[in-house]
């Protein structure tokens, strides 16, 4: 018969430190590692978060200020001061005469708006070469105080030339606003 071994305490819990450190070995840097990817999210969660806050702080002041910029920017930006219809037909042909443009017609009509102000619709209609034609919708939209166009029709131009570059007819509804009482 074999007589019982027994184990050594010392030996027991030698052993036990041992598998325990060994386990902590295998486990702990793949612990680590999602322990600091958590803090990184963590970091950028609350960066993100000081950041709405602060926005959301500047939202009441901003909100202010909208409406102030906004007619000041309007009224620049859209009323011209002292502008009236053959200031308009002027100004408009002028625009047209040098993109290279022939004018064909052009009619202003004036209707009164809220405080005095004016719109004045002009309908044009011209010929040119398609250089011409894009030359003179960009001196359109470059005008300031803005024109807006409202409506663009474009076709060959009825009589065309036996040689040479086609010859294409433009016709355009623009509005303009002027307040007349501030020159």
């Amino acid at each position: 018969m074999m007589a019982p071994t027994h184990l050594r305490p010392g030996f027991v819990l030698a052993l036990l430190f041992g598998m325990a450190a060994g386990a902590l070995y295998v486990l702990a840097p793949p612990l680590a590692e999602r322990v600091g990817e958590a803090m990184e999210r963590r970091q950028a969660r609350s960066a993100q978060l000081a950041m709405a806050r602060s926005i959301a702080a500047g939202r009441a002041e901003l909100a202010g200020r909208v409406p102030v910029m906004e007619r000041v920017a309007d009224e620049a930006a859209l009323f011209q001061k002292g502008l009236d219809a053959d200031a308009l037909r002027q100004r408009i042909g002028t625009a047209i005469r040098e993109a290279g443009g022939a004018i064909q017609s052009i009619d202003v009509v004036t209707e009164t708006i809220a405080n005095g102000r004016q719109r004045l619709t002009c309908h044009v209609a011209l010929n040119g070469t398609d250089a011409a034609i894009q030359n003179t919708l960009t001196e359109v939209e470059a005008a300031r105080p803005r024109w807006l166009i409202q409506t663009l029709r474009l076709h060959p131009a009825a009589a065309q030339p036996s040689d040479g570059p086609v010859m294409l007819t433009l016709e355009l509804e623009i509005d303009a606003y002027a307040d007349p009482t501030h020159p």
